[in-house]
């Protein structure tokens, strides 16, 4: 099993996880099953302290298309 040092998030995976929280309201420890990194950088990300660029765009996204945002990674649960 990889160490949380060693695994990289991609842009999509970060996006999820702010979809998962902004959008469908779960908690760090929820999303921490979807993603093999610690509860800690899950609420960096969401919280907007790490990969601020994506953190930006999602909320921006958000904000301009409210109905669309609902509908990223509905098919993928």
């Amino acid at each position: 099993m990889l160490g949380f040092n060693n695994v990289k998030l991609t842009d999509r995976d970060v996006y999820k996880i702010l979809y998962f929280s902004k959008v469908k309201g779960l908690l760090p420890y929820q999303i921490e099953e979807h993603f093999t990194v610690s509860r800690a950088t899950i609420k960096n990300i969401v919280n907007g302290k790490s990969r601020r660029d994506c953190y930006e765009a999602f909320m921006q996204y958000k904000a301009k298309h409210p109905q669309k945002v609902k509908l990223l990674f509905e098919d993928e649960g």
